[in-house]
């Protein structure tokens, strides 16, 4: 079986085939979201504390003109290990266990607002699952090492250049 992920948008891109079960998995959905997912499960999405400081990081990185203001946000905030503490709670804790028994019967999709799965707690949430199971593969959609990363110039300067995923960890990355 199959855990894959992606972001509304990228829906009618990739396709979930209509024998799998498609999940939100987004704190806040938008009236569409329970037209496209066969149900949203909030109990999973990021924290209001988290999610809120994650986007008054990430919207003051956009107003400095950073190059990555998603990926400024993630380590200033030390999004991974808070989500990943909140998925310990009894509630998400009991959803993790029901995403993984869907996850044995058929291929499941997590759903969210975010394009770059490096920056989702989706990712996180879907490798929480598959480290419930045995011959789970995990697929995101976009793949994250397809999409380029902005990087400064040495200056300080935004520029035009990109880096992959690849690239980016080679670097010393996070």
């Amino acid at each position: 079986m199959t855990v894959h992920t992606t972001y509304f948008g990228g829906l009618s891109q990739y396709g979930p085939a209509a024998d799998v079960d498609v999940f939100g998995v987004v704190r806040y959905p938008k009236d569409f979201v329970d037209r496209v997912t066969d149900r949203n499960i909030p109990a999973v999405a990021p924290p209001n504390d988290l999610l809120d400081a994650y986007k008054t990081v990430e919207e003051a990185a956009e107003k400095n003109d950073e190059p990555n203001p998603a990926a400024i946000a993630w380590d200033s905030v030390s999004y991974e290990p808070r989500y990943l503490q909140y998925l310990e709670r009894d509630g998400p804790q009991a959803v993790i266990d029901e995403l993984a028994d869907r996850a044995r019967e058929c291929d499941i999709w997590l759903v969210c607002w975010e394009k770059d799965a490096r920056w989702c707690h989706r990712r996180l949430l879907a490798d929480v699952v598959a480290g419930r199971l045995e011959d789970v593969e995990v697929v995101h959609h976009p793949d994250p090492s397809t999409i380029p990363i902005a990087t400064d110039s040495e200056s300080g300067e935004s520029s035009d250049e990109t880096a992959t995923l690849q690239e980016f960890a080679e670097a010393g990355g996070d």
